[in-house]
């Protein structure tokens, strides 16, 4: 079966629900709500915040990394990729016997769907040469070393993402169809588990990025000042907005105060706030949502701290000046951005 790519949040949940209606089959099988007292799991492990494991399943591996890279299927087979940074944290589920790799990947893809998550790239490898293919990049990852030789007959593939809590989520699960003598070798413990024939085994890797100028120290205003007199602008990452929204969040006080102190300070400078985004989304909308922030910064600087409108001009670029390629979530962090012009 070729590689298949779907987007949108209600276009993937309706394809999802269609198929379990066409199969006869209900997706209830995933535990809503926490999951308490999982006597099988691996000590220390747990499922992800924003799904639950499917019914009966146990945790045979779990590894997280505080921060790290991360490669996302994109194409072909594993050899089409694309790299992601941030909090990882890599989930493995063992499946009750009798069930098969379709229906739990159904589940899954419903799941992710119903929390928000629109998918990305996703590919059903039948074939045993390309699902031992496919397992050598996807299982290295995050420093794994898990011994799956003739775990897998058969594989499928999906990855999704969500923005939740200003953060880009991105979510891999990879599914796998045991064989007639898989075994799952333990990285954390070296335990063998012997699986029955047709097991299933479930990969959840999940990757929070975390924007590094959000842990940025704020910029005090004799740096504005100094920045401005040798450069004629400054960058700050000090000023935050939910994901796709103008409101300026309180956790902004603080830059606020200085560019206020700054203008207070220096009664004749005048400065331009240029608003800047990442290239998720249109040009059309980067171009709005950059302009409504920088729009929100300046009603604030008046409004709260008391400077002239007169001295400020509010103006927005969306995606036109990026710092970074927009390659990366970190990158993209970097390019959501305020800036300071003195004009």
């Amino acid at each position: 079966m070729l590689p298949t790519k779907r987007s949108g949040v209600a276009a993937f949940r309706e394809i999802i629900r269609s198929a379990w209606c066409a199969a006869g089959l209900a997706s209830a099988f995933l535990v809503a709500g926490a999951v308490a007292g999982h006597a099988a799991d691996l000590p220390g492990s747990k499922d992800p915040a924003f799904l639950k494991r499917y019914a009966g399943s146990q945790i045979i591996g779990y590894r997280t990394r505080s921060f790290d890279q991360y490669k996302l299927g994109r194409g072909g087979n594993f050899d089409k990729t694309e790299t992601v940074e941030g909090a990882a944290t890599r989930t493995i589920y063992l499946v009750p016997p009798g069930h098969t790799g379709l229906e739990i990947e159904r589940n899954y893809q419903s799941a992710l769907g119903d929390s928000g998550f629109t998918q990305g790239f996703a590919s059903e490898q039948l074939d045993p040469y390309w699902a031992t293919t496919w397992l050598a990049p996807f299982l290295h990852q995050l420093g794994d070393a898990y011994d799956a030789t003739g775990l897998c007959t058969s594989i499928r593939y999906f990855n999704a993402k969500a923005s939740k809590n200003d953060q880009d989520i991105n979510v891999a699960v990879m599914v796998c169809d045991g064989g007639a003598n898989g075994v799952f070798v333990q990285g954390e413990t070296g335990k063998r588990l012997k699986l029955k024939p047709g097991q299933v085994v479930v990969w959840v890797d999940e990757i929070a990025s975390k924007a590094v100028a959000i842990n940025m120290v704020t910029v005090k205003a004799a740096d504005m000042a100094d920045a401005l007199a040798t450069k004629g602008v400054i960058d700050l990452y000090g000023i935050y907005f939910d994901t796709d929204k103008t409101d300026v969040k309180p956790e902004s006080d603080a830059t606020l105060a200085e560019i206020a102190s700054l203008l207070k300070i220096d009664r004749s400078l005048k400065l331009e706030i240029s608003g800047h985004t990442d290239n998720t989304g249109s040009k059309v909308h980067n171009l709005k949502l950059s302009q409504g922030r920088a729009d929100a910064v300046k009603t604030m600087l008046v409004s709260k701290y008391g400077i002239d409108a007169k001295r400020l001009t509010a103006k927005g670029y969306g995606d036109t000046k990026p710092v970074v390629p927009n390659t990366s979530d970190a990158n993209k962090a970097k390019n959501r951005r305020v800036e300071l012009r003195k004009v």
